[in-house]
């Protein structure tokens, strides 16, 4: 287990770079590409959750960082009892409300959840939700943009383009690893952020190699009934 993210790991170094890698089961095989992570820059769980990735990933290779098993005990960032492999200490399945309630999946990963427990049924229609979230140990997942913010809505030109250049140069030390490359299923759930993606071949192919994607309309905060047609096609494939 971590070989290939190891590799990722000692070429950025090399690069000089230390970017946001992600989270989940770098052995997975279904990667999930988001928008971009929705914390306030600069906030106190950007600081433990975010800021830090590149960090967390390689402490926890180097042996460091192994303490902490999902549901067993809360975080204690102090003692080191924290792993990116897991990383929300047992959120229930259940969606948050604006009144965003601790303990409580987004909208995002209760939905990243409803299509894993789907996948793992093999059925769009009849799956048993998981109580807890822990699609984390059957994919991996990214963001596109390495810019945090809640969301893109009233984005001047200006800051759209500084959008676009941040994804461009994911893009380019994307395609210098073979991380992102190993995985048998990519959920493109980016929305309009994969649009280079969709219009170049090239780039898909060196960024995911041959695996299926599945293009979503736009960013799962909710569900995509396309989805539903790829279920059992996904299901079958990773048997």
């Amino acid at each position: 287990m971590y070989e290939k993210l190891k590799q990722l790991i000692d070429v950025l170094d090399i690069m000089g770079i230390q970017p946001f890698i992600g989270y989940g089961n770098p052995d997975a095989d279904i990667l999930i590409v988001g928008k971009e992570c929705a914390l306030k820059e600069g906030s106190d769980d950007w600081k433990k959750f975010y800021e830090p990735n590149f960090r967390q990933w390689k402490e926890s290779y180097e042996g460091h960082g192994f303490g902490y098993r999902h549901g067993e005990q809360p975080y204690n960032f102090e003692h080191g009892n924290f792993h990116p492999i897991n990383p929300f200490f047992k959120l229930e399945n259940i969606k948050q409300t604006g009144k965003r309630e601790t303990g409580r999946a987004s909208s995002t990963y209760y939905y990243y959840q409803r299509l894993i427990d789907k996948i793992r049924a093999g059925s769009p229609d009849e799956f048993e939700p998981a109580p807890y979230i822990d699609f984390f140990s059957d994919c991996f997942i990214t963001e596109l943009n390495d810019i945090c913010r809640r969301n893109d809505d009233g984005l001047s030109k200006d800051e759209h383009q500084e959008i676009k250049q941040h994804i461009q140069v994911r893009f380019d030390w994307m395609r210098r690893t073979n991380f992102f490359n190993q995985f048998k299923v990519v959920i493109l759930a980016c929305g309009p952020y994969a649009k280079a993606i969709r219009q170049d071949e090239v780039l898909k192919k060196d960024l995911f190699g041959n695996a299926l994607i599945v293009d979503c309309k736009h960013q799962l905060s909710f569900w995509d009934r396309s989805l539903d047609k790829n279920i059992l096609k996904i299901h079958n494939l990773l048997k």
